[in-house]
């Protein structure tokens, strides 16, 4: 199926909204993903690595392909199969997430409970505050599952 992620970038940089009401991940932090999974929205706060090569999948001119199977994910032409990521409920709600027949909007935020700085690569049902944000161009996915 593909879909459309609407992106959004800070007016200013640095600033973005709180992530909000969650669950927080117990034992996520010392792991390569911690998710946060809130209302209608997922976030994942990534090891800066890990960050940094997925952001170079994202922003390739070319669409974004997710497969989610019972014991995998392919991301691109990067597999990950029973990795511990994939028994996680954060993994569960962005299937469910990129899946829905909801619009998908994509945005950084941070909460005070994390470190200074940290920021959450957020996904979610609604779109960040206009006030602080501005759209970019969207993301094309090709998501099945």
């Amino acid at each position: 199926m593909e879909k459309i992620v609407r992106r959004y970038s800070a007016f200013i940089p640095r600033w973005c909204q709180a992530f909000g009401d969650h669950q927080p991940d117990p034992g996520g932090e010392g792991r390569a993903v911690e998710w946060l999974i809130g209302e209608d929205s997922v976030g994942v706060i990534l090891l800066p690595e890990i960050r940094h090569r997925l952001q170079q999948e994202i922003l390739a001119p070319k669409a974004v392909e997710i497969e989610f199977g019972p014991r995998s994910i392919r991301f691109n032409r990067h597999d990950y199969e029973e990795a511990s990521i994939l028994r996680h409920a954060g993994y569960a709600a962005l299937r469910e997430l990129l899946l829905g027949e909801a619009e998908v909007h994509m945005y950084l935020t941070y909460h005070l409970i994390y470190p200074p700085g940290t920021r959450i690569i957020t996904l979610s049902r609604k779109a960040p505050l206009p006030l602080l944000y501005k759209e970019m161009a969207p993301l094309p996915l090709i998501v099945s599952g």
